[in-house]
């Protein structure tokens, strides 16, 4: 819809194109009526003259004097006016158009023993529609306009009535809260097409509204189900860290516990996700505070690090102290866990860089790039490359999750190879 009332605008603007179109063909007939009555009335006229001029010739073999002063009777083509006789098939009869404005009305009577005679009427005197044409024409147009401007405001009201139950529905629908939505509405509209949209309507709000529901409750099962055992795993991990073990054996229970971490954070953010409580605005002046990136890469890196084990890869870290995302932290660090661990993942050997360029903050790395065949459809939930081990949902979740924030996530291919996952501020 390109403006708010642009249906309305339609409606009128189609009853006035329908009037405006029946009055030009109305006036059209009109004024193809007022010649046709005029050439009758000429027409009618040298009848009567040619009845006059037979009846003398009868009686007398002579021609009469014409009935009227503007007819004329021409024994022959040679003896016509000069600007009527040049015209073509005049001795046939018809109507002619001479010079200096004048109009003739020509018939052919034939008289017994004699030549046909031609009668003539120049009817320039006479004529009845051309005289009158400015001020018919005036008429015309000014009915015209007047039907139209009666037709748009008629039209403009009748579509202002149909639409407005419709108007009050979009904004109904369109002003709910996603956890409110309303239901029951349909009552209050017409039995007419617009009360079966709503119908239809209140019966899919009322289906969203049981499944934000379920939805709900399964959000709050989950955050009592998942937090449980992930605090008995962070408290028995802790009380073991208490107890003297071998270096293999602490080391093994320190990645224990960084997954645990993890794991809570990113069942907080996905629940959050769910729940819609993440900040929409990236900007500084957002509430939340700025959070420095090297840092975090650093933290992601070591939490990372185990997927990297017995291969050959280097990974660089070129971000300066002062970069920073205004974003929700445990947000950030879920979709930059997501982007690393997807580049040691797939990267067998080389390199893989970490950098910040003021805007944005890259994730390049040496791995085999994204197949050209889901090139399109990567953050598409379930589509996964064929090297993959994975469900194909964490690049899905991690869009999502970068968009709630304010940031925007990208993946192109490397300008040598590989791949590069970018995060930066929406504009």
């Amino acid at each position: 819809m390109k403006g708010q009332h642009s249906l309305r605008r339609r409606i009128a603007t189609a009853f006035a194109l329908i009037a405006l179109s029946t009055a030009l063909l109305f006036s059209g007939f009109a004024l193809v009526f007022m010649y046709a009555l005029e050439d009758e009335f000429f027409d009618n006229l040298l009848a009567q003259e040619a009845a006059h001029q037979q009846a003398s010739w009868q009686e007398s073999a002579a021609l009469a004097a014409p009935l009227r002063p503007y007819v004329g009777v021409y024994r022959d083509v040679a003896s016509l006016p000069p600007d009527l006789r040049r015209q073509h098939d005049v001795a046939r009869g018809g109507e002619f158009f001479g010079s200096g404005g004048r109009h003739y009305h020509v018939r052919r009577i034939a008289l017994p023993g004699t030549p046909a005679v031609l009668l003539v009427v120049e009817v320039s005197s006479e004529l009845l529609v051309r005289p009158r044409l400015p001020k018919v024409l005036g008429l015309l147009g000014g009915s015209l306009l007047a039907i139209l401007a009666l037709t748009l405001g008629l039209g403009y009201w009748l579509a202002w009535r149909a639409t407005r139950p419709l108007h009050a529905l979009a904004q109904l629908v369109g002003s709910a809260p996603p956890g409110r939505l309303p239901q029951g509405f349909c009552e209050d509209y017409p039995r007419n097409e617009i009360g079966a949209l709503a119908r239809a309507l209140d019966e899919a709000m009322s289906r969203t509204a049981a499944f934000i529901e379920r939805e709900q409750h399964f959000t709050r099962d989950a955050s009592h189900e998942l937090r449980t055992p992930l605090a008995v795993i962070e408290g028995a991990a802790y009380l073991l860290a208490e107890q003297p073990m071998p270096p293999l054996a602490a080391q093994q229970l320190q990645r224990i516990r960084s997954a645990a971490s993890h794991m809570a954070q990113t069942v907080d953010m996905l629940l959050a996700l769910a729940r819609e409580d993440l900040a929409q605005d990236a900007g500084c002046r957002s509430p939340s505070p700025p959070v420095p990136l090297l840092p975090m890469a650093e933290s992601t890196v070591v939490q990372m690090a185990h997927l990297l084990e017995g291969k050959p890869v280097r990974v660089e870290v070129e971000i300066g102290q002062g970069a920073h995302f205004c974003v929700p932290r445990p947000a950030l660090a879920v979709v930059l866990s997501n982007i690393v661990g997807n580049a040691f993942l797939h990267t067998r050997e080389g390199c893989v860089r970490i950098s910040f360029d003021g805007e944005r903050l890259s994730v390049s790395d040496d791995g085999p790039g994204v197949e050209e065949a889901i090139r399109a459809r990567l953050f598409e939930a379930g589509v996964k490359g064929s090297s993959s081990g994975g469900h194909g949902l964490g690049l899905s979740i991690a869009r999502r999750l970068a968009e709630r924030i304010g940031l925007e996530l990208a993946l192109a291919p490397g300008v040598q190879g590989g791949t590069v996952a970018t995060l930066a501020p929406r504009k």
